[in-house]
């Protein structure tokens, strides 16, 4: 990954658009359509005295080098210079306004007096900044709140980047963290691979870090540190440079993580190509939106660079890439996965199995429903991503999700293959299939309901990828993957026979529809279905079994509706017992209760369908 930085870096820090990146200051209005508008309140500041008269200038982004500004860090950081976001009260209310512009003004100043005192600044005096909250409460009543504001200082009629001092506390800042405590000279650059200078030994580009006790082992001390990561000055700017573009330009969200995908250059001497491949991921990023079809057609969250890597030549050519997913705490990733080196024809693969798998099932997981406010039909179809898998190994806790470890071998697996745990899957899918059905009063009766065949599908995904142990390769199956799923018992347990490999299975899952279809005879007779209580939460197990089994028949003959067909077919699988998990068995006979519904209501819709044959 870092070598995949180190390319990116060198090329486009040649790049001028790209440029802002590679100085350790920033754009402070990097947002096009908000430098456009941004303004800049210039504090003239003459012998160390402030001038009475704010002026205010355009924005330039050819003078960010002169601003030297930089992103506030924690709750009561300040910035090198006194340069910062100039906040304008947003209150309608003339008094109300007044009041909270003072509040804002109060804290900007407090944070100008910070960076005077705590860098030693000699242009001006604590007191004379104390004047600086009259005259901008003034220059406040008439500025636009349409605008983006920054506020600096001018010294003597120059900026702060036009004096070697400043420009060199920034440097100095921005770099001594790499070689404190840690640096050599006349050593291999690990990024490089040439004897540099000097090296620098702390390099936390990607959230390593030498200062934490796990990189402390055998004796390990910090003075050393450049033995195990050792980067020339000239490789950590660049490093640091494609750190800032990477998580501006490039970087998406997944609910409340971070994620990026790269190209991995296998041959990094074509910097025309190099350059050309990185517009065209930083210009897919700007153009993708988060419509409920852009997010279906993607795999993680709404990204489309993924399909068209599978769709340009010049994508797939001598390019691998790397996924990774983090959360920033202040400077630092905190990396949850690193992804390196899939395969443009892996990500063909996950895409094809995806829209196959999804046609296959459309029948069963669409939901038509009328809209709202047009009362027009509308179709939502189910679409497999990392979105809809995260829910069954993750919590919500406020607008949080914790993810269980397990997700994120499941990305790994999904992109780089490998094998899943079948019982963690099922396991995963019936702790969310059981709250839902418990919750039926509070989330509806369809949640559980389509969470279980939202899960068959996502079974089927992971067994036609081939990422199930002693699965044989799906190849033959996956073919036929367009085909829709039948809907008749029989032939929907012919189409699967991975899943219905014992009769048993078939039994347990034969079962599920019967007591389905009682629960329906009850609540048609009484307006409840008192069978539910029998289903313990469906946690099932062999007992669960025997004992639901001659219940659900003995009811239906009260009724008068028994099935003595199924019931035998029932009775004849469920005699080959065979060791199953609860888990296994729980989740067959849900599967089973919820495709009897489907299996149903095709029957009514082709009953309709049919016409008298002409005699």
């Amino acid at each position: 990954m870092i070598q995949t930085l180190h390319t990116i870096g060198k090329v486009l820090s040649q790049d001028e658009e790209y440029q802002q990146y590679f100085e350790p200051f920033e754009n402070p209005f990097s947002n096009e359509e908000k430098a456009k508008a941004a303004k800049v309140l210039a504090v003239e500041v003459t012998n160390g005295v402030i001038n009475s008269i704010i002026n205010v200038e355009d924005f330039s982004k050819l003078k960010i080098n002169k601003y030297l500004f930089r992103s506030i860090r924690g709750a009561n950081g300040t910035n090198l210079v006194p340069t910062f976001y100039f906040q304008l009260s947003g209150v309608v209310d003339k008094e109300k306004w007044e009041k909270a512009q003072i509040e804002n003004i109060r804290k900007l100043v407090k944070r100008i007096k910070q960076s005077v005192n705590n860098y030693g600044h000699d242009f001006i005096t604590i007191e004379e900044v104390e004047k600086l909250s009259e005259l901008l409460l003034v220059k406040s009543a008439g500025l636009n709140k349409d605008n983006a504001y920054l506020i600096t200082m001018k010294i003597d009629g120059k900026y702060f980047g036009q004096f070697d001092k400043y420009r060199a506390l920034f440097e100095a800042e921005a770099y001594s963290k790499y070689y404190d405590k840690s640096r050599a000279k006349n050593k291999i650059c690990s990024v490089s691979y040439q004897e540099e200078e000097e090296v620098w030994g702390r390099i936390d580009t990607l959230g390593f870090t030498v200062d934490k006790n796990a990189f402390r082992r055998n004796g390990f001390s910090e003075k050393t540190s450049y033995t195990m990561l050792p980067v020339s000055p000239e490789a950590t700017k660049i490093l640091e440079g494609s750190k800032r573009l990477i998580t501006k330009e490039l970087n998406r969200h997944f609910f409340n993580l971070n994620y990026f995908i790269l190209p991995h250059f296998i041959d990094r001497e074509n910097e025309d190509v190099i350059e050309e491949v990185l517009n065209e991921f930083i210009e897919s990023r700007k153009n993708e939106n988060g419509n409920y079809n852009a997010i279906g057609k993607s795999i993680i969250g709404n990204e489309e660079i993924l399909n068209k890597i599978i769709e340009d030549e010049k994508l797939q050519k001598n390019i691998y890439y790397d996924i990774m997913f983090y959360q920033q705490q202040q400077g630092q990733f905190l990396i949850k996965l690193q992804l390196s080196d899939v395969l443009p024809s892996r990500i063909s693969q996950i895409f094809e199995v995806k829209n196959g798998i999804e046609e296959k099932y459309d029948k069963i997981t669409r939901i038509e429903y009328v809209d709202k406010k047009t009362k027009e039909k509308q179709v939502r179809k189910f679409y497999i991503n990392f979105g809809v898998i995260k829910d069954y190994f993750s919590k919500k806790i406020k607008s949080d999700y914790v993810y269980q470890p397990y997700f994120f071998k499941i990305l790994e697996a999904v992109f780089q293959g490998g094998c899943l745990n079948e019982q963690l899957i099922l396991k995963g899918f019936m702790d969310k299939i059981r709250s839902d059905f418990k919750n039926a009063n509070e989330v509806g009766e369809f949640t559980y309901q389509n969470q279980t065949k939202y899960t068959f599908v996502l079974y089927q995904y992971f067994l036609h990828l081939g990422l199930f142990k002693n699965e044989k390769n799906m190849e033959n199956q996956t073919k036929q993957t367009a085909q829709s799923v039948p809907l008749t018992a029989d032939d929907f347990i012919a189409a699967h026979p991975n899943f219905f490999k014992e009769d048993y299975k078939k039994g347990i899952f034969l079962l599920g529809n019967l007591c389905s279809y009682l629960m329906w005879v009850q609540y048609s007779e009484l307006n409840n279905s008192p069978f539910r209580e029998q289903l313990n939460s469906l946690i099932i197990d062999k007992k669960t079994i025997k004992k639901i089994f001659p219940k659900a028949v003995n009811k239906l003959r009260e009724y008068k509706k028994a099935r003595p067909s199924l019931e035998a077919q029932i009775a004849n699988f469920l005699v080959k017992e065979y060791n199953l998990s609860n888990t296994d068995t729980s989740y067959i006979f849900t599967l089973g209760m919820v495709m009897q519904r489907e299996f149903a209501k095709a029957y009514g819709e082709s009953k309709s369908n049919d016409t008298p044959k002409n005699k």
